[in-house]
């Protein structure tokens, strides 16, 4: 519980990246900060996975955040954090400014209340099955909508379907990290709805 709710305090703290955008930040600064971000955590990657010697300092400072899957014994698969950064960049650099607002909200807060939410409440409503729960997945779509549609002032129509892609894509378990499910599932679903839109 302890190590979810620092890890969920650190999607929190990303939020920065989209309230800065919604706030009128120009994308330079932002996108500047996110890659030098992400090369540092991408450098640690390689040079944890490379050296023993790292991989024990990487574990002795940070090791009460990582996952069985994101530690040593897994053959070090790269952890949430950087899949974070670097989703968080490419929607940034790639998207329009409000889709970017409403991917990296859904990566940030989305997630993150599934989690703080599954963790508190998780199977009130309705039994467990899974390490999922109902209840974190009611508040992965509300606080993605919340985002999309209040933050990132998209119609309502596109705020409901980067919801539902956001929910859909945090429920399975899957080798592929969460963030990186989360911003594919939400950008896919925006580009898509534009290019119907447009009808290109």
């Amino acid at each position: 519980m302890i190590r979810e709710v620092a890890r969920k305090a650190l999607h929190l703290l990303f939020a920065a990246v989209p309230l800065s955008l919604a706030g009128g930040i120009a994308r330079g600064p932002v996108i500047a900060a996110l890659a030098v971000l992400l090369a540092v955590a991408v450098a640690l990657e390689v040079a944890r996975a490379r050296s023993p010697a790292v991989a024990r300092v990487f574990t002795r400072t940070v090791g009460a955040l990582l996952r069985e899957h994101e530690g040593p014994a897994q053959n070090m698969r790269w952890t949430g954090a950087t899949w974070l950064i670097g989703v968080s960049l490419v929607a940034v650099g790639l998207l329009p400014r409000a889709d970017a607002v409403a991917v990296t909200w859904a990566v940030t807060v989305g997630d993150a209340s599934a989690a703080l939410v599954g963790m508190t409440l998780g199977g009130r409503l309705v039994p467990r099955r899974s390490d999922k729960s109902v209840e974190g997945s009611m508040a992965c779509f509300v606080a993605t909508l919340a985002g999309a549609y209040g933050l990132a002032g998209l119609s309502l129509s596109l705020a409901l379907l980067v919801s539902a892609a956001a929910t859909l894509a945090e429920w399975p378990r899957s080798v592929i990290d969460d963030n990186v499910r989360v911003g594919a599932a939400t950008a896919a679903g925006l580009v898509l709805a534009s290019m119907f839109m447009t009808g290109k």
